[in-house]
């Protein structure tokens, strides 16, 4: 046998390997969420006599009922316990879904008219605590739509999916320079590319829940934005904080941060947008992997929280999310033909399951960690299900167990 041929048995064995870990770890992950996750929140992460899903859980467990509930969180609970639903995971999640969906409209928007927006947050009693409407909440309200419409087809959550465009279109748009401010009334002109990211993610959802609507064409106007304004060619990284203009941010070291694990995050969604579009995105998709995989990964092989264009770390604690964003950056290279993605999505699946899941309780999480592995919070917020949920839903489309195959 030739060097070459043994060159490529090995590198096969390795491919195999990093095929068999990736199904493994994919299917321990989905039982963790079916199993502990998604009953532990439906439980005490619910609260039913309000409706409403709790915003946190301390440490043993219980939920912080003083704390102020998020539009954001609601929809994002609403999406999980919707596709829960839909997959079969956890067919009880549809109805907890549209209790939450019946409050949100109830409690967060004024006359019930998402024609005026949704509140940032209001009180376990629903009183409103921050009247402020922000970009980021309304894009997962927008998401939370697309996916509760997937699972009942109510044609009037399309409507209120069109309503909600048009406040935001008309309050949050910024019409001569394109993109969104962060919220309103406005009180800060700079920009971010976070609310941008998830109204695409928004965007793609409605338009495969409700196809030819418009929903895409508003999606590549986003893309657009993110190849001409998001996105630095040199060192081919993609920015947080903006001017208004989209120039350099007026904070030195705003405008110099990113986050791996948005690099992880776009590299999905510009797959997604792709698989509905047809355009070829690998110039900026293989760019992103590249550098978060290059210069975003402590030696310990968790994802740092924040990188500065100069490539070195600026921040070395590590969220829980940036992980789930890894994983399914490696499904995004798996489906393009990555035979190295695999072991990729086995090492994230890894990693949460050593430093983030179960801990203190089960069904829980650690949400941040400091570089010496120390919590860096003392509660698990909802929020975080959402990601470890679509991570859970994407690794196990992509690498299915041995029993699923065969089904």
């Amino acid at each position: 046998m030739t060097a070459t041929e043994n060159c490529e048995v090995g590198n096969g064995a390795s491919a195999a390997a990093g095929l068999a870990a990736a199904r493994v770890g994919a299917a321990r992950y989905r039982e963790w969420i079916a199993a502990k996750a998604l009953p532990l929140w439906s439980t005490a992460g619910f609260d039913a006599g309000r409706g409403m899903f709790q915003e946190r859980l301390d440490w043993t467990g219980a939920p912080q009922e003083s704390v102020p509930r998020r539009a954001m969180v609601q929809c994002r609970q609403i999406y999980v316990f919707a596709h829960a639903a839909l997959l079969g995971w956890f067919p009880e999640g549809g109805r907890l879904a549209e209790i939450a969906m019946d409050s949100l409209l109830a409690k967060f928007c004024e006359d019930c008219d998402p024609s005026n927006g949704f509140a940032f947050s209001v009180s376990a009693d629903g009183g409103v605590v921050s009247s402020v409407r922000d970009a980021y909440a309304h894009a997962f309200v927008l998401f939370a739509i697309a996916w509760l419409h997937r699972l009942n087809g109510d044609p009037r959550l399309i409507d209120h999916a069109d309503r909600i465009i048009g406040f935001v279109d008309g309050q949050l748009r910024d019409s001569l320079h394109g993109g969104l401010y962060d919220a309103a009334p406005i009180t800060d002109r700079s920009k971010r590319q976070n609310p941008l990211m998830h109204l695409l993610e928004a965007y793609i959802a409605l338009e495969a829940a409700a196809p030819g609507r418009g929903y895409i064409e508003r999606a590549k106007k986003l893309v657009e934005i993110f190849k001409t304004r998001l996105f630095l060619a040199d060192p081919g990284v993609l920015l947080e904080y903006f001017a208004e203009d989209w120039s350099a941010h007026p904070d030195p070291l705003k405008r110099r941060i990113f986050e791996p694990g948005h690099h992880f995050e776009w590299v999905w969604l510009l797959r997604e947008y792709e698989n509905l579009t047809g355009e070829d995105l690998s110039v900026w998709v293989l760019q992103l992997d590249r550098i978060a995989r290059q210069t975003g990964l402590a030696a310990n092989g968790l994802i740092f929280d924040e990188v500065g264009t100069d490539l070195r770390a600026l921040k070395r604690s590590h969220r829980i999310w940036p992980h789930t964003e890894g994983a399914k950056a490696a499904v995004a290279r798996l489906h393009a033909g990555d035979a190295a993605a695999p072991q990729f999505a086995a090492a994230m699946i890894d990693a949460l399951t050593e430093n983030f899941l179960d801990k203190p309780f089960a069904g829980g999480w650690i949400d941040q960690i400091g570089a010496d592995g120390a919590p860096l919070v003392d509660y698990a917020p909802a929020s975080s299900l959402y990601h470890l949920f679509l991570a859970a839903a994407e690794t196990s489309r992509a690498f299915p167990a041995a029993s699923d195959i065969s089904t």
